[in-house]
């Protein structure tokens, strides 16, 4: 069986929530905005597949939103050592 389902969520604000699998019931990642929910029931290796397609993507457009903090460090680190020479 195949479905699909397509929803537009630009420009709305989003709660993403990961519940946890039970007895009775498979992984479930909530997407909620105000318009409805969107579920993916699924297994862990199947979110993670999910996560890697994500992160994937977002590498390739080289997602800098938060800066590297290892980047600023090494910077601020250099700038110290060439004022402490100079």
């Amino acid at each position: 069986m195949s479905t699909a389902f397509s929803a537009h969520i630009s420009g709305q604000s989003i709660e993403i929530e990961i519940v946890p699998p039970t007895q009775y019931a498979p992984l479930v990642l909530s997407i909620r905005q105000q318009t409805g929910t969107v579920q993916l029931h699924a297994d862990p290796d199947q979110l993670a597949e999910v996560e890697y397609a994500i992160h994937t993507y977002l590498e390739s457009i080289r997602y800098t939103e938060v800066p590297d903090q290892q980047l600023i460090l090494t910077a601020e680190c250099n700038m110290a050592i060439e004022e402490g020479i100079a």
